[in-house]
């Protein structure tokens, strides 16, 4: 009877790490990402209108040429295009969502490695494997109605067509 609670919790133990490599790490990299990502358009946005300001206040009527004129016009127009993107692709909001779904695997694995050692026989393995499978689809689906909510199908632009 030991030899079966075995193989069960060797199969159970590879199946957590499954879970673990392959949806809490995905979060993990997907949230760092969208993090980066974010932090930077926000850099750019915040420092593009400092910078303009510096560059045109050091410029006098001899330094100001067309590179200069053109320079002037570029800067803040780079930090209201990182602006845009950030509301645009919502990367605050997916960033936010990515985090969610990485504390949920997290605390999934966890808890699975925590219920593994209560285990005593196939039943007992067997339960614990239907709830860890239940609930990575819990999450999976959450994360999915979620995301699909945030961006909807209009997602870069709607235009209403006026019928008359």
């Amino acid at each position: 009877m030991t030899e079966p609670v075995s193989n069960d919790s060797a199969s159970l133990k590879v199946f957590i790490k499954e879970i673990h490599k392959n949806y809490e790490i995905w979060y993990a990299k997907t949230c760092r990402l969208n993090y980066r990502i974010w932090y930077s358009l926000q850099l750019i946005s915040l420092l593009s209108g400092f910078l303009t300001s510096i560059f045109i206040a050091y410029q006098d009527k001899d330094s100001w040429t067309e590179t200069t004129r053109l320079i002037s016009v570029l800067i803040p127009l780079f930090g209201s295009l990182a602006g845009t993107l950030i509301l645009q692709f919502k990367i605050f909001e997916t960033w936010k969502l990515r985090e969610e779904g990485r504390i949920s695997f997290q605390n999934l694995v966890n808890y699975s490695n925590s219920q593994l050692l209560k285990c005593k026989s196939q039943d007992d393995f067997q339960k614990l494997f239907e709830e860890i499978t239940l609930k990575t689809n819990e999450i999976e689906n959450e994360q999915s109605n979620k995301f699909f909510a945030l961006y909807g199908s209009n997602f870069i632009a709607s235009f209403a067509l006026d019928k008359k």
